[in-house]
């Protein structure tokens, strides 16, 4: 008995060394055997039909639970997970338990898999978004676990845009896998295994049809006659006998069934398989595919779009698509600022912030929230994530600019006012500003940097402010400075533009309008050609899917004429007639819904598009609305922009009858002698009926059929107030020649102004960050590379067209670049020759590149700061370990906090977050000495038990602000309230929307309660930046009386950059929002 001890323990010692050598992915000749990847995982939808906190609390924890016990059980056993988002959720909720999880990850069986931050959706995200999910994704998994996956994982998306490919190799990927097209593929399933190419030729590897993520695993699966004829079909087409295929659980996450797990283990390395299974992370395949297998694969191209499903989901809960996209553009004109900032040595890259908020914004384009399909609790939290992830891009952008501006000579007889131009090209356009006086001026002029007057027009007179806009060419992605002027002449300027109450016109069109506000004609002047048919109209279309109602659109529902349109009670007048802008006020009503629009027509270039801007008051049920234009061009293709390619579609039929597009489509005639473009500024849905006619989708509120009644909330999904843009561009030839891209990217990126001091600047009137030589290229990013001083410039080809010769400027000439791939992983070298980025770019490919720019002559004298000690009196920090360590019921997480937080440069020392310590002053009055020194500001670092005011007081000066809540949702869109608090139960009231706008200098996803202790997941907390202007000498500051202000942080600041203010909104702020009453007939 004893022996037969012995003998046990040595066989469970040498069993638990053989378990903790790590897990070896192992290769095999796949040109000879017959090999099935089998790939076992567990879905989790982040948000779908539950919220982020209940993802937190239950399906992340059982998630590692559940595996940890089969780990050990079954030693073979591999389980893959996708989403760096949710590896983070586990670190900072669960930190002993995600110790386990990358110890398992070092063994090999726990694989980090897709490549992504979440695993999101691909027909509204844009193509650097999706870069980005791969780039921080992998970012992550490296950091935290020193792996990486080279594939993209999306068992579940709602179709998938035929420009994937090409972005995916453009990040080094090797491989792709969905089960999704079995859901009614357009394309049908083109192969098993192949090869999916892109706009540009480039590719990955695909498993396209990888079964359910549900799917089971039968006894002896290395025997399974299905899974041998498959591969024995796989051999006879195309000489090769290897697949994929998913197995395990979702949608909450979790771990495959036990039994599951075990017949897959047992059909391993039997004496009589048929099949060789391989127990695999999600890209072994990938990587096991040579070169010479790969030129045996099948290949397709195009997109891989669902039918029903897809059509949907591209209109689906609106408003977060309008967040998505602003945000993307925000990023955008944050990350390009951010760098010449800090290339200028004025402002130091903000990497946390802009990172933060990507993380945010790449979180919610999780592929049910993003597409719109998730419970309405859901996007309480997803559009609170997007407002934060505003707050700091909008942050990063105003001080980038402060510090571009400092360099301008921005001395003016009148106001200074400065431009930016965010789009990589040279414009005229219209600017739009709004100014405080003491007394309001009779007139106002506007003039350039050479003293020429510019048209200019007021718009809007409201108590001391003055709107107004005027022409302006600015330089590409550049800044210019401009002189605005009080005048006491009333007379109004010369224009070429003129309005009455049906008609506009100006140098390129005349518009007409019928009295139910349709327009009836668009006139070219220029090519003396009428672009309508037919009177472009807002049609209701009749909407009731058979199943999955904000997802899908039947083909028996469009393939019907519209069953009304909205064109009741309609008024027009004459809104805006000046020498810059003409427009119409239209009013009008349908399926109890309302409507204003604006239809406006410029002066300059930019008159070159006729635009529309909405106000949308939604409250119909069982339609979609579609803005139709019916044309006078004939074609049955169209061309639809992609962000990365542009693809042509045919007309309507069963297999797509709603198609995705991003920022425009365009209609050219056969001959491709003229064309017009539809642009639209976050309205990804549309469709071509006819020859003639393309319909832009704008809002999508569907029918409930019979047994579907547990989503009876999605019939009343968008109801409240949206806003959106759309426009009409035509143009001589094919959108190439009319660069219609171009026209698309004006207006969805308008022109940003902002005030600011007079000084001199070395750097003159205006300055372009950065110009190409070319408007085939374009620039999808301008950022720091995540590691190391150079820069990433990411440029993608636009026409289709191969393009040589390619050049890029920056404001200093290059001293050193290479090439590198979306990863920003160096691929080879670059030709910067004469201090320029010399390329070229074939048709819609994407090339990125790392730049080294020559430094500048930093003469100027640095910022300098200095740290107030404050008198703590109050703990509001606490760990996860002793939550109850605090004052208060709530407290921060102290494990989160860093001992120094940064913002816009100016750094807060924070106290001491051990137990039992003080770290924070609770206000009453109290009075803290100043340092001497010559500091003009001061900003503090702090929040309040509920949105509060105090007076601070700067040597018994008080200076009133208000103080933001530490906690809570900081903005809010329109929201639905149901009766009894249940989503299925009827509306009863529509809440108005907010946004809260103090600057977010930190935040953290969770809270600590004290008792029963506890961590609120997902309850967000903040610290804010506040400033106070100072002045010299200042000795005291006196802290308000008012013990809801809680200060972390004091910091005085001198030798800054110039103050400049933003004259016109940088994202939706909600300023004019009205309040909504549901209207009687679907009380």
């Amino acid at each position: 008995m004893k022996k037969r001890l012995t003998i046990l323990s040595i066989s469970v010692l040498f069993y638990s060394i053989l378990v903790a050598q790590p897990m070896k992915d192992k290769t095999y000749n796949i040109e000879n055997e017959k090999v099935l990847y089998t790939v076992g995982y567990a879905h989790l939808d982040t948000e779908w039909l539950w919220d982020y906190p209940t993802t937190i609390n239950y399906y992340i924890k059982n998630t590692m639970e559940e595996n940890f016990r089969l780990f050990e059980k079954y030693p073979d056993y591999v389980f893959n997970f996708t989403g760096s988002r949710r590896y983070n959720m586990m670190k900072e909720y669960y930190p002993e338990m995600y110790k386990k999880v990358v110890e398992y990850v070092k063994k090999g069986q726990w694989k980090v898999s897709g490549s992504s931050v979440d695993e999101g959706e691909v027909n509204i995200s844009s193509s650097e978004s999706i870069i980005r999910q791969v780039l921080y994704g992998n970012q992550f998994f490296k950091k935290e676990f020193g792996k990486e996956s080279v594939d993209y994982m999306l068992p579940d998306c709602f179709g998938f845009l035929a420009n994937l490919p090409s972005i995916w190799n453009h990040c080094g990927l090797l491989g792709f896998s969905t089960q999704k097209l079995t859901w009614n593929s357009a394309a049908g399933l083109p192969f098993n295994v192949g090869i999916w190419n892109g706009p540009d030729g480039k590719g990955v590897i695909a498993a396209l049809n990888a079964t359910d993520y549900n799917g089971h695993v039968v006894p002896r699966l290395d025997k399974d006659s299905a899974w041998v004829a498959r591969l024995d079909d796989n051999q006879k087409k195309y000489g090769f006998s290897f697949d994929y295929r998913y197995y395990g659980v979702g949608d909450r996450a979790g771990a495959p069934m036990e039994n599951d797990i075990f017949y897959a283990v047992n059909s391993l390395n039997n004496a009589d398989s048929k099949i060789k299974v391989v127990l695999s992370s999600s890209d072994q395949m990938f990587k096991d595919i040579t070169p010479a297998i790969r030129k045996k694969l099948p290949i397709y191209t195009g997109d891989l779009l669902l039918i029903e499903h897809s059509a949907g989901s591209m209109t689906s809960q609106s408003y977060m698509k309008r967040l998505n996209r602003k945000n993307e553009i925000l990023a955008k004109s944050s990350e390009q600022t951010a760098s010449i900032a800090d290339w200028l040595g004025g402002a130091k890259y903000p990497f946390t912030k802009l990172n933060n908020s990507w993380d945010l914004v790449l979180g919610s384009q999780m592929h049910d929230i993003l597409p719109g399909t998730s419970i309405p609790k859901a996007y309480e939290y997803a559009w609170n994530d997007e407002f934060i992830a505003a707050n700091g891009f909008q942050e990063v952008l105003i001080n980038s600019l402060k510090t571009i501006s400092n360099k301008l000579n921005t001395n003016t007889i009148g106001r200074t006012i400065v431009a930016y131009n965010p789009v990589e090209i040279a414009r005229e356009d219209i600017v739009t500003a709004e100014l405080s006086f003491f007394k309001l001026p009779v007139n106002l002029q506007v003039f350039d940097k050479d003293g020429v007057a510019l048209k200019t027009q007021i718009i809007e007179r409201k108590e001391n402010k003055l709107k107004f806009i005027f022409v302006a060419k600015l330089p590409s992605a550049g800044l210019a400075v401009y002189d605005a002027r009080e005048i006491t002449d009333k007379s109004p300027a010369k224009s070429s533009l003129s309005a009455s109450n049906q008609s506009l016109e100006n140098e390129y069109y005349r518009v007409k309008v019928a009295s139910n506000g349709d327009i009836t004609s668009i006139f070219d002047k220029k090519e003396s050609r009428e672009l309508l048919s037919k009177p472009a109209r807002l049609e209701f279309m009749k909407e009731k899917p058979k199943q999955w109602p904000s997802w899908n659109m039947d083909w028996k529902d469009r393939k019907n004429e519209p069953i009304d349109y909205m064109d009741k009670e309609a008024s027009i007048s004459v809104l805006e007639n000046g020498p810059v802008r003409v427009s119409l006020l239209v009013k009008r009503k349908g399926l109890n819904s309302e409507i204003e629009q604006i239809i406006s027509l410029s002066a300059g270039e930019s008159g070159k598009r006729i635009e529309v801007s909405n106000k949308l008051d939604w409250q119909s049920k069982e339609v979609s609305l579609k803005a139709s234009f019916h044309l006078n061009i004939n074609n049955q293709k169209a061309s639809y922009n992609e962000g990365v390619g542009v693809i042509e579609r045919a007309n309507n039929d069963k297999l797509k009858f709603e198609v995705p597009t991003k920022e425009w489509i365009d209609l050219t005639d056969k001959k491709g002698d003229y064309g017009v473009s539809i642009l639209e500024d976050c309205k990804y849905g549309s469709d071509k009926p006819s020859d003639n006619t393309l319909r832009l989708t704008l809002m999508y509120t569907p029918g409930i059929s019979k047994g579907w009644e547990h989503m009876n909330y999605e019939d009343t999904q968008d109801w409240g107030i949206h806003n959106f843009n759309y426009a009409i561009y035509g143009h001589k030839g094919n959108w190439i020649r009319g660069l219609s891209q171009w026209q698309a990217k004006f207006s969805n990126q308008p022109l940003i102004a902002f005030e600011t001091t007079k000084h001199e600047g070395k750097s003159g009137k205006e300055i372009s960050l950065i110009k190409t030589n070319s408007p085939q290229v374009g620039v999808m990013a301008f950022k720091k590379m995540e590691e190391g001083e150079y820069y990433l410039v990411r440029l993608n080809e636009l026409s289709g067209k191969d393009g040589k010769n390619m050049s890029l400027i920056f404001p200093e000439k290059i001293i050193d670049a290479y090439e590198v791939n979306g990863q920003e992983q160096k691929i080879g070298n670059a030709d910067f020759k004469n201090g320029k980025l010399n390329f070229d770019l074939s048709h819609f490919t994407i090339r990125s590149f790392a730049v080294k720019l020559q430094p500048t002559n930093n003469a100027d004298v640095k910022m300098v700061q200095i740290p107030v000690s404050l008198p703590y009196n109050f703990d509001m920090l606490s760990f996860d370990t002793n939550r109850a360590d605090c004052d208060g019921k709530h407290s921060y997480p102290a494990e989160l906090i860093p001992s120094e937080i940064v913002s816009e440069d100016v750094h807060f020392k924070m106290g001491n977050t051990a137990d039992r310590e003080k770290n924070a002053a609770k206000a009453n009055g109290q009075i803290i000495s100043l340092p001497a020194g010559e500091y003009s500001k001061l900003y503090i670092l702090a929040a309040a038990i509920g949105d509060t005011k105090g007076d601070f007081s700067i040597d018994e000066q008080a200076v009133p602000l208000n103080i933001q809540a530490w906690s809570g949702f900081i903005g809010q869109h329109y929201n639905r309230i149901f009766e009894c608090n249940d989503h299925n139960n009827p509306v009863k009231s529509i809440q108005s929307p907010y946004l809260k706008k103090d600057n977010i200098a930190w935040f953290a996803s969770h809270s600590h309660y004290r008792y029963p202790t506890e961590n609120k997941a997902y309850e967000y907390c903040y610290l804010y930046k506040y400033e106070i202007k100072l002045p010299k000498g200042a000795k005291v500051l006196t802290l308000p009386k008012n013990d809801k202000i809680i200060v972390f942080g004091v910091t005085l600041v001198g030798n800054e950059a110039q103050d400049i203010h933003v004259v016109a909104p940088l994202f939706d702020d909600f300023s004019d929002s009205k309040t909504i009453q549901l209207r009687e007939s679907i009380k």
